[in-house]
């Protein structure tokens, strides 16, 4: 089993880092031998990923105009059977490091729809799950993460995965993950999910 993990925070071992290292103890946890799950993770703040331009070439000519970061990125989401996906709430939204990611997408997208020559399969079963986090408390706020959703339903879509939930945590400002037991084994639970989804 393959396992692509994109962290959108620019900030490491915090809050983002926690519940995707309780997701993949989780997901470790189910395997007979967890040693063979093989993770592979990326903080989109160290990887050189130019922003899309909409020059529309994509829609013309598989495949996108810039040699950076993202063309690694293609790569993984073709051979992953599981991609976790996590970013701090910035202005309702997400991270921008993650955001210049999901845009960059639309090479896909475009190979997909524009030119019926997608550049991931589409035969291929993959399964998402997208993680954030917030300082404000979700009882305060139950609409807090709303303006995620279209995001990364767009592009769990644009890569062929399905998009199998959420796991947010609000809050964090007040009480770290670290400190949040609860979320630790929400975060657990989730991976625990993910590994059965992927082996159904």
């Amino acid at each position: 089993m393959k396992v692509l993990a994109i962290m959108g925070s620019p900030v490491r071992k915090r809050n983002n880092e926690a519940l995707l290292s309780s997701v993949l103890n989780g997901l470790r946890s189910e395997h007979p031998a967890p040693e063979k799950i093989d993770v592979q993770l990326f903080c989109a703040s160290s990887l050189k990923v130019s922003p899309c331009i909409a020059c529309d070439r994509c829609a013309r000519v598989k495949g996108c105009i810039f040699e950076d970061d993202m063309q690694t990125l293609y790569k993984e989401f073709e051979s992953s059977d599981v991609i976790i996906i996590t970013s701090p709430l910035y202005f309702n939204s997400v991270s921008a490091q993650l955001k210049a990611v999901i845009d960059r997408c639309q090479a896909i997208w475009s190979s997909k729809y524009a030119l019926k020559d997608s550049m991931i399969s589409q035969e291929k079963k993959r399964f998402g799950l997208f993680i954030s986090t917030a300082g404000v408390d979700l009882k305060d706020d139950p609409d807090l993460f709303l303006g995620t959703l279209p995001i990364m339903d767009l592009f769990f879509k644009s890569i062929h995965t399905e998009y199998v939930g959420n796991l947010f945590v609000g809050n964090v400002d007040q009480v770290p993950v670290l400190e949040n037991e609860k979320s630790i084994k929400d975060g657990f639970r989730w991976g625990q999910k993910l590994y059965k989804h992927a082996c159904s």
